[in-house]
């Protein structure tokens, strides 16, 4: 009896065409898909019953066999499962909350970013950035560690824009819209920083520079990303995930709110001091002042 989640994939693949017959298969192309031996590391996408029904079906039917094993035939899922696996990270399941840490490496500077995002309300994150200064933020509120005071500016207006309702900080987004809108694919498989690893790559077609990102082989954890820049104006960078997974309850919701994670600190919400306070922290980052 052949595997019904490869059976199920095929026929998902096959071309779609109302002359297709559902029952039909080509019982020589089946015979030798039968006769093929089967191992444990490669029996996934061997032993299958192909629905086709033209010559062209059962040209695709074949090739969906022969690579099942993925890019350059190396074992292990599909492409299309690759991507799903690293989507299912990308896409943490409703009432969770996205916990990142990563560490950015750029024209050599180094800044360190963690951020805790409401897997419900993406709106609703807290973000620690460790770079020339260290700071946070958290909607309309920016804390001062140096000082333990937390600055709420009036809330701004909203927009409608479909990347800021995709959860995780401002790399996750990228890869998560690349994976959704098919920017991205699959280009091959391999060991990186000493781990089995998917590399999945920006399409050449999308109009900027290729950027990599690669995910665990084994799960799709999100591992590292390389960006060559838009152009020469902009410097490469590399994104390192040291820290990502899926946090549940209470007291995980509460690290997405800067009150709820700095339960003690001093609340501003006083305009002009917190007008101050953000020139303060951001010309400092951008080396302006201290």
């Amino acid at each position: 009896m052949g595997n019904p989640v490869i059976e199920h994939r095929l026929r998902a693949s096959r071309p779609e065409a109302a002359d297709v017959d559902e029952d039909a298969f080509d019982a020589d192309l089946l015979a030798q898909v039968m006769r093929l031996p089967e191992t444990p590391s490669r029996s996934v996408g061997r032993r299958v019953v192909i629905p086709v029904a033209t010559a062209g079906a059962t040209l695709a039917a074949a090739a969906t066999v022969m690579f099942a094993g993925g890019p350059g035939d190396l074992g292990g899922p599909s492409s299309a499962v690759a991507i799903e696996q690293a989507l299912r990270w990308f896409s943490p399941p409703d009432g969770t909350v996205l916990h990142v840490r990563s560490v950015e490496t750029q024209d050599g500077r180094t800044t360190t970013r963690e951020s805790w995002q409401d897997a419900d309300t993406p709106t609703n994150s807290r973000e620690i950035l460790d770079g020339p200064i260290r700071y946070e933020t958290a909607g309309d509120g920016l804390y001062d560690p140096t000082t333990d005071t937390i600055y709420k500016a009036p809330k701004p207006a909203t927009k409608d824009d479909p990347v800021e309702s995709i959860v995780g900080d401002p790399v996750v987004k990228k890869v998560r819209f690349g994976l959704t809108e098919q920017f991205l694919t699959v280009t091959g498989r391999g060991r990186h920083n000493g781990q089995d690893a998917w590399e999945i790559a920006l399409k050449p077609d999308a109009g900027r520079p290729v950027w990599k990102v690669w995910v665990s082989a084994e799960d799709g954890k999100p591992l590292e990303l390389s960006d060559p820049g838009r152009d020469a104006g902009e410097a490469p960078s590399s994104i390192r995930w040291e820290t990502y997974e899926v946090l549940e309850g209470d007291a995980a919701a509460r690290l997405t709110t800067l009150e709820g994670a700095h339960p003690t600190a001093t609340v501003v919400r006083d305009r002009a001091r917190v007008e101050a306070a953000f020139e303060r922290v951001y010309g400092a980052k951008d080396g302006r002042k201290k």
